[in-house]
């Protein structure tokens, strides 16, 4: 996501835009403002469908005979999901190699469900990751809360080219950027005192076998 920001200053100047107008300089974004911030979710989903940063699935095996069009898949096969084909295919996504994240919007701004459904990152079907949808919601929160307070810049003396480690997942290879704040530190501040406060509150409360 970090790497997106700084090679992409324009995607980034549109989140930080969006992200100003709904929910203004007086607050954190929360998981409630998702509905409202789709360029951010197009964001989220364009990254995970760019980067496939899972490229295949954990194996898994047939248990029976199965045929997929026309082909016998023994019983007992190593099967492996190729996410990266899957989110590159040029028969589902114009253009794949692009960055752009206003592919999943509709003519009317909003985000397009059945081009989101088409991501394949979190494996499929019954084997399909059970944290996806905890995953999406804690994606969402780091990335609306650093453009809200922060902006991002490449590093000049760095090569801008995105290189990788390739292996159960895609890594980007040590890189450093420019971060400043875009205001004070004043509403990270109040929100980390609020959840130390929380966390001693909970701390201090009797446990039920006392």
């Amino acid at each position: 996501m970090l790497t997106l920001n700084d090679r992409y200053p324009k995607v980034q100047a549109k989140m930080q835009e969006e992200v100003d107008r709904i929910v203004g300089r007086d607050r954190l974004p929360c998981a409630e403002d998702q509905p409202h911030l789709p360029y951010i979710v197009a964001f989220l989903y364009e990254s995970m469908r760019f980067s496939s940063f899972v490229p295949v699935t954990i194996p898994h095996a047939t248990t029976t005979n199965t045929f997929i069009m026309g082909y016998l898949i023994p019983k007992d096969t190593v099967i492996f999901v190729n996410q990266w084909s899957v989110n590159h295919d040029p028969a589902k996504w114009s253009n794949p190699e692009d960055f752009d994240p206003t592919r999943f919007l509709d003519e009317n701004g909003f985000i397009n469900k059945d081009l989101t459904s088409s991501v394949m990152i979190f494996s499929m079907g019954k084997r399909r990751c059970i944290g996806e949808e905890l995953s999406k919601v804690q994606l969402f929160l780091f990335t609306s809360i650093l453009v809200h307070q922060c902006h991002f810049t490449a590093n000049p003396n760095e090569d801008p080219k995105m290189d990788y480690t390739y292996g159960l997942t895609i890594k980007p290879k040590p890189f450093t950027l420019n971060v400043t704040l875009r205001d004070t530190m004043d509403l990270l501040d109040k929100a980390v005192q609020r959840l130390q406060a929380e966390k001693t509150a909970n701390e201090n409360q009797p446990s039920a076998n006392t």
